[in-house]
């Protein structure tokens, strides 16, 4: 029985490296064509902060070198959290090298979501920065990523890995948006 247990749990922890999947693949009203994949945790069952990620892609019109990547970076706190404008993303890859990212705006939330469990009511407060991101700087990232640190107002929130989520995450995702790239698509579609 123990064997049967940790033989379920060892695929059901493979399944989940391999559960990302592109949410939407649309076109708005100007051709841009958006790629969204999903947000996946990169969660350790002791963090404070409980951090998801995903990488999405801007397409112009029917240009297939003017893509515009973009890592969104969801992250919840028990306290009010704005990541200012500008505010920085750093990413310490596997081999020490740094990739610093940067917010265009501020994303905040002031207001938070009230939240009850077995009998506790709670507020939560979420956030979602986005950070532009080059093809390069995705390449080394899919390398491994050993620890992030987010700028928040809050302070500093680092997230280290023992197993590297992030990079693994992040480089499957990229091939689903390669792929789904390489198939021309276009605004009438599914009309």
């Amino acid at each position: 029985m123990k064997k049967i247990v940790i033989l379920l749990f060892a695929l059901s922890s493979a399944l989940n490296i391999f559960a990302q999947k592109i949410e939407s693949d649309k076109f708005d009203d100007k051709g841009y064509r958006y790629i969204y994949c999903s947000l996946e945790s990169i969660r350790s069952m002791m963090d404070k902060y409980v951090f998801f990620v995903s990488l999405n892609a801007i397409q112009s019109g029917s240009d297939t070198e003017d893509i515009i990547y973009d890592i969104f970076l969801r992250t919840n706190a028990n306290a009010p959290l704005t990541v200012p404008k500008g505010g920085r993303l750093l990413i310490k890859l596997q081999n020490d090298s740094i990739i610093e990212l940067k917010t265009d705006i501020e994303f905040s939330d002031k207001i938070g979501k009230v939240q009850h469990s077995n009998s506790l009511v709670y507020t939560n407060y979420s956030i979602t920065p986005i950070f532009t991101v080059t093809t390069d700087q995705i390449e080394k990232i899919s390398m491994g990523v050993k620890k992030i640190r987010l700028e928040t107002t809050l302070e500093p929130i680092d997230k280290e890995f023992r197993k590297d989520k992030m990079g693994k995450i992040l480089s499957a995702e990229y091939d689903l948006i390669k792929s789904a790239l390489s198939q021309k698509k276009s605004f009438s579609d599914d009309f």
